[in-house]
Order: structure tokens, then C-alpha cells, then sequence
């Protein structure tokens, strides 16, 4: 039974991932324009370096970026994500679209969530294009228009007049097939606010039960499809079937055969599918009128610098770049046949808690990473690639009441059948031994924010709030319901420091992203922030627990691993950096270990150490908080005494540790100011730890966050343009 789509086709589509990667680009930092200059250094043979964009120098600009053609028209109209900083676009403005030789372009931006003092925070950013050859770089500035009066919208159902997009389901071995007619459901879609609406752009979702004789039984199927037109001529379809319908009787595995056509040309058809539960698939297609291909999209790179004053991501190092060979082998992978087959892993790792040199854990992966230092088309295919086969992975759980199920309506539930019969457990267990796939809370990778962040597609939203949801549930209802603030929502307390570290990844991304009016985003702000303040409550507790060593997540007692604590730096930092008070509260209580570890080698604590597998905390075997040490003197002693110690060398830390503990250091000194921090840093990086010269992050780019004042390579520094 093959899972794969026609050979044409899969080659269409992984052509399309790499014609069509868009996001935004580097620019100036707040109210200080950069220097106007190229790289002043270039790039050793084998390291790509993301290019320079235009300067956003002049009053009211806010970002500059690069657009790379693949041979489009005049009027193509281009889409993708936008992040902005705080009162950059206050409520009443918009922003227009320049070219560096000062032309305006058409510019759409529909605003989907806004900071708390109402200026927009992300939206979709759609721009009219000139004409652009294959290879051909075209620099836009995007600037503040004032309050001015925006163009008619398009009218969505005058725009796809005349047009067809039909999708045709036929049960395995054959039967009577069902067929749905998209835009016949969008005419009787319910009044749901769209996803986009002005003059270049309209878009609206459409959703349908799939009858169980179309896929051979399963009562758990619906179909998801964004529909779009553009004032281009083109209609967009990204269309998803989610058998994701959770607690209902008759869910389970899925078998049919799929056929969308456009305008009656076919766009997919796929061979027999085994569809198993809380999985998805999907793809985004377009078509001119006629059923002909549409232009192809042009490459957005996305403007790293400017992306990380929005909050929305870490400061990462653009000096380092990324290994050639890196990217040539994403593009090996993308080339291969089964690339576009629907359900496939696309480099997901399916048993997820296999250790080891994982490149897709930490703050984001080695693909997501790899292209926001280096803006490269390769990366941003990858990622939107793995984006979408995200859905593949068996966390989706959609309530039959509509939303991804949540501890407010489940709040006795948990996945494990463990935990009781349904409703305290799922109707149908997850397929891990049929699927192959065993999703783990403490080896997850975040596989949707950045590619979300950068296209503004909203089947990589839904992406990303099934996982916050998965992550919530997924904890035992008991320590769920640990006193304190977070009461019924804690999934920090009594796990591994590393689930708790994803959790909140995951959580706090869905929270800060997730658009305004959206049923699920409260809650997921209400969790966030109900746990930090829980951790911020116990930083008294967990001081006299630890003394003068305190600053760890106390979820073991007698040793830790301090790269755990590392992975938790990093989703406190990303809390704090978006404006969480309590988060930011944490973060510098941690700080005293995450520093203090290099700096205490006159109080007994061999600094190499702190980048150790794992050190001492109490007596082997204590399993009380008031057995742990409370001096540097005993941890370092214990450590060395239990065969811990680097001693001289670094025999106990071997791997991506020093990265990991050079990014906690980094990241407190861009959202702390931590001097102390500032110091550990310049001592680890002189120290010669495995894996922390500039070839290693290139080869690995997942860890290149740096202070923002420290480019690891000064010569390569990439500035704008102007």
C-alpha cells in the first residue's frame, strides 16, 4: 500500500516549497539606523551568510527585507507572517510597502493580535509585486502610512465567480466516493471572522465531517480548507483532512484515496492511505483561472535582527552563518520522492524519546535555525516542509464541542488509559504501535511557531496550538493539581526538567501568537501565566531548599543535569523577553546557578563542572529537599566524589553542552543586562569546551544565540544595505 503521490505531483510540490518560502528580514535597531555597508568580511568557503537587506533608515520605517524571484509577473501577489514590535503600528495606522528606488507597492495587513497597548503585535502582510526573474533580488522597506483611508476589500465571492475547487474521497478497495465542493461550502460557511480581507487578499476557512463510508469507517475525519483568492487571479486551496475527532464512538484508522482538482485540472491525487487517528496532513495549492499553475512565489528572507526585537524569537548570531553542507543536504532530502507522500515524517524523529545528537531540539530546530541565520531557501523549504508534517505526528485531539481538547471541559483527563476509562482517558488509545510514532513531552521538537511566524499560514497555527494543548493534558491530573497558582494547570512540578522546559516552549509560543477572538488563546495565556507565577511563588521555597547554590527547577534531589536547567533558561527568557513579569522574576533567580556555576571555583566548584553531564546535589540516594547541599564547597565536592568531574579536561562534556550553557548565558545578559553573566561567558568561551568554536554552531546552528553586542565573528557582521 503506497502512501505517496504521483511522481508529477510530488515534484510539483517540493519545487513549490522551494519557490515559496516567505518572511520577513535584518534591519535597524530601535531609533538608531545601522550602518549603511555590506558584510565587512566575506564568508569562508563552505559558510553561507544571510545577505544584507535594505536599510529601514528614514522616519516611520520598521523593517527591510529581500524578495528573491523565481520568474513571477507585475501584480503577483506575495504573503507571508509579520511580527512588530510594541507601538510600531499603533491601532488607527497601517504600513505601506517601498521599493529602494522609493516606489510604492500595494500593500495588504491584516492584523490577528495585537500587544496589550493595542498596537498590532502579528499579522498576515500581503504586497503586489513587480515583475521578478528567476535569481532576481528585490529590496522592499515596510513603513508606517499614518492613518489613512484603506482600498475596497476584494469581494471573496465575486473574486472565485466561475471557479471550482473539488475534492473527492473514495473509500479503500473501492465503493462509492464522496465528493465535496469547496466553494459550495464556503457560499454556507458559518459567519466566521476570515483570516484575511482587503484589496489584495481574501481568505476564509471551511470546514466538513467526512461520512465514515468515505474512509472506510472512521467517524473521527474532518476536512480543513483555507481558501484564498488574490487579486492576481489566483486561488489558493490548503486544504488538510485531520482525523483528529476525539471521544466520539467509531474514531479510529482512516483508509481512502483523495483527488483535489482546480478549475477541473488536478492538483493532488494520492494512492491508498492509511489514516491513522489524531493525525493530519495537508497542502497548500493554487491555481489560475483555467485550472493553469500559478506563478511561482517569490522568497522572502526573513529580517532575523528586526524579529527579535518583536520578542518573537532569540538574538541569533548572524556573523556564524550556516555549513553549505547543511544546507545541501536539506535540499538532498526535499529532492527525494517520498518527500511530498502524505503522513510522512519529512526528518521528524517518530520515536521522540530517542536520545542522542537530536537536531531538533532546543529553542527551535537545526532547519527553523538554520533559516533565520542564514535566510537561505533550502532552510525556509525544510521547515515549512516539516511544518506541515507536523500533522502527522498523534497529538492532535479535537473536542467534538469544537477546539483542541483542554483541562477546562477534560479536567480529570490524561491520554494514559492509566488514569481510568473515558472520560478520565481517550476513547481510542493513540496508534503508536500501528503509526510508528510515539510523540514524548521530554524530546519534542517546536516544529510550527517559526514557520508560522514567517508565513502566516493558518494550518501551521493549528499546528502549533494542538501541540499546547497535547502538552497540558499529557501531564498526570495530580501534579496537574499542585497548590499553589497554578492549580489544575501546573505542568512544571514533578516531571522532568526538560518536559517542563518544551511545555512551556510550546505553551507560552501559542499564547503570544495565537490570534485575537480566538476561543483557545485565553486559555492558553491563562495556563502560561498561571504557571510562571507558580514558579515565581516558590523561589522562596526552593532558595532555603538550595542556599546558597539555589536557581535550579528542583524536580530531582540528589544530582542534576545542569544542560536541563539550560533547555529551562531558555523558555523563561522567551516568556520574560515577550513582557511576562513573573517569568522574568524567574529568569533572574536562575541566573544565580546558571552563573554562579563558572564563578565559584574559589568556594569548591570546579568551573569546568558547570558544564558537566550531570553534578551532585545531595547525598546519593536523598530523596528529601532538606537533604540537599547548600554550598558550592559540598556540590563540588560530591561531584568530583561521585566520578562526575571533568576534573582538568572535559571527559563529562562531550556534546552540545557548553553551546547550551554559553545560550543561558547569553540570553541573561539580552534580557537581564546580567554582567556576571557577561563575565561566565567570555570564561567559557576562552575555555576550549567541546563544540563551542563558530564551525560547530555552523554546523549546528539550533544554539547560535549570542549576546547582542558579541558577534562570534566581527568581520562577518551582516548589515543592512542601503
Amino acid at each position: 500500500m503506497s502512501r505517496s503521490l504521483g511522481r508529477r505531483q510530488a515534484g510539483m510540490l517540493a519545487a513549490s516549497f522551494l519557490a515559496g518560502c516567505a518572511g520577513p528580514l535584518p534591519a535597524r535597531a530601535r531609533g538608531e539606523a545601522p550602518p549603511a555597508r555590506p558584510p565587512s568580511g566575506p564568508a569562508p568557503a563552505g559558510v553561507v551568510l544571510a545577505r544584507p537587506v535594505p536599510c529601514a533608515d528614514r522616519p516611520g520605517d520598521l523593517t527591510g527585507f529581500l524578495l528573491e524571484g523565481f520568474g513571477s509577473p507585475a501584480g503577483t501577489i506575495a504573503v507571508l507572517g509579520q511580527a512588530l514590535r510594541p507601538g510600531d503600528l499603533p491601532r488607527g495606522t497601517r504600513p505601506q510597502a517601498r521599493l529602494t528606488d522609493g516606489r510604492a507597492i500595494p500593500t495588504q495587513f491584516d492584523v490577528s493580535v495585537r500587544h496589550p497597548d493595542g498596537s498590532a503585535r502579528f499579522g498576515v502582510l500581503s504586497l503586489a509585486l513587480p515583475a521578478l526573474g528567476r535569481g532576481q533580488r528585490l529590496g522592499v522597506v515596510l513603513t508606517r502610512a499614518g492613518e489613512t483611508e484603506a482600498e475596497a476589500p476584494l469581494d471573496l465571492a465575486a473574486a472565485l465567480a466561475g471557479r471550482q475547487a473539488v475534492v473527492t474521497l473514495t473509500p479503500a478497495g473501492g465503493g462509492q466516493p464522496w465528493q465535496a465542493d469547496l466553494l459550495a461550502l464556503l457560499r454556507t460557511a458559518p459567519g466566521e471572522a476570515p483570516w484575511q480581507a482587503g484589496p489584495l487578499a481574501a481568505q476564509r476557512r471551511v470546514t466538513a465531517p467526512v461520512p465514515p463510508d468515505a474512509v472506510g469507517g472512521a467517524t473521527s475525519m474532518r476536512l480543513v480548507a483555507d481558501i484564498a483568492a488574490r487579486r492576481d487571479g489566483t486561488l489558493w486551496v490548503d486544504l488538510w483532512l485531520r482525523n483528529d475527532i476525539a471521544m466520539r464512538p467509531g474514531g479510529g484508522t482512516a483508509t481512502y484515496t483523495l483527488r483535489l482538482a482546480l478549475d477541473g485540472r488536478e492538483v493532488i491525487r494520492t494512492e491508498e492511505l492509511r489514516h491513522f487517528q489524531y493525525q493530519g496532513w495537508g497542502r497548500l495549492v493554487g491555481a489560475l483561472p483555467g485550472g493553469q499553475p500559478p506563478p511561482p512565489q517569490p522568497l522572502l528572507r526573513p529580517d532575523t535582527a528586526y524579529l527579535t526585537e518583536t520578542g518573537a524569537i532569540a538574538h541569533y548570531d548572524l556573523s556564524i552563518g550556516v555549513s553549505a553542507g547543511v544546507l545541501e543536504r536539506l535540499a538532498r532530502m526535499i529532492a527525494e520522492p517520498d518527500w511530498a507522500a502524505p503522513l510522512g515524517a519529512r526528518g521528524i524523529t517518530r520515536y521522540m524519546p530517542t536520545a542522542g545528537g537530536r537536531a531538533d531540539i532546543g529553542p527551535t530546530t537545526l532547519q527553523q535555525a538554520a533559516w533565520l541565520v542564514s535566510g537561505d531557501p533550502r532552510a525556509a523549504a525544510f521547515a515549512l516542509g516539516q511544518a506541515e508534517a507536523a500533522g502527522s505526528v498523534p497529538w492532535h485531539m479535537w473536542d467534538p464541542r469544537g477546539g483542541w481538547m483542554d483541562e477546562r471541559r477534560w479536567p480529570d483527563f490524561w491520554f494514559d488509559g492509566r488514569n481510568g476509562p473515558p472520560p478520565r482517558s481517550l476513547l481510542q488509545q493513540i496508534p503508536v504501535h500501528e503509526s510508528g510514532w510515539f510523540p514524548e513531552e521530554a524530546h519534542q521538537p517546536d516544529l510550527a511557531f517559526v514557520p508560522y511566524l514567517l508565513s502566516g499560514r493558518r494550518a501551521l497555527l493549528d499546528e502549533l496550538q494542538a501541540q499546547a494543548a497535547w502538552n497540558v493534558l499529557s501531564v498526570w491530573p495530580l501534579p496537574r493539581r499542585e497548590a499553589g497558582a497554578a492549580r489544575g494547570v501546573n505542568i512544571i512540578w514533578r516531571r522532568q526538567v526538560r518536559s517542563a522546559a518544551w511545555a512551556m516552549r510550546q505553551l507560552d509560543e501559542a499564547a503570544w501568537i495565537s490570534p485575537d477572538g480566538d476561543p483557545q488563546q485565553g486559555y492558553f495565556r491563562d495556563v502560561a501565566a498561571r504557571n510562571w507565577a507558580w514558579m515565581r511563588e516558590r523561589i522562596p521555597v526552593w532558595t532555603e531548599w538550595q542556599g546558597e547554590a539555589h536557581g535550579w527547577l528542583p524536580n530531582s534531589i540528589d544530582h542534576i543535569a545542569p544542560w536541563q536547567q539550560d533547555y529551562l533558561a531558555s523558555s523563561v527568557a522567551a516568556a520574560a523577553r515577550r513582557g511576562n513579569d513573573d517569568a522574568r522574576a524567574v529568569l533572574g533567580w536562575m541566573a544565580n546557578f546558571l552563573v554562579g556555576r563558572f564563578q565559584a571555583g574559589d568556594r569548591g566548584m570546579n568551573p569546568r563542572d558547570g558544564i558537566a553531564f550531570t553534578i551532585a546535589t545531595a547525598p546519593r540516594g536523598a530523596e528529601r529537599p532538606e537533604q540537599l547541599y547548600k554550598s558550592w564547597a559540598e556540590i563540588g565536592a560530591a561531584t568530583v566524589e561521585t566520578g562526575r568531574s571533568n576534573g582538568d579536561g572535559w571527559k563529562k562534556s562531550e556534546g552540545d553542552y557548553g553551546r547550551l550553557a554559553l545560550q543561558s548565558l547569553a540570553l541573561l545578559q539580552n534580557v537581564l543586562g546580567h554582567e556576571g553573566a557577561r563575565r561566565a561567558y567570555l570564561w567559557l568561551l576562552s575555555a576550549g569546551a567541546p563544540g563551542t568554536a563558530p564551525e560547530s554552531y555552523a554546523s549546528n546552528p539550533t544554539h547560535s544565540i549570542g549576546p547582542r553586542d558579541m558577534p562570534r565573528v566581527p568581520g562577518r557582521v551582516v548589515r543592512c544595505q542601503a
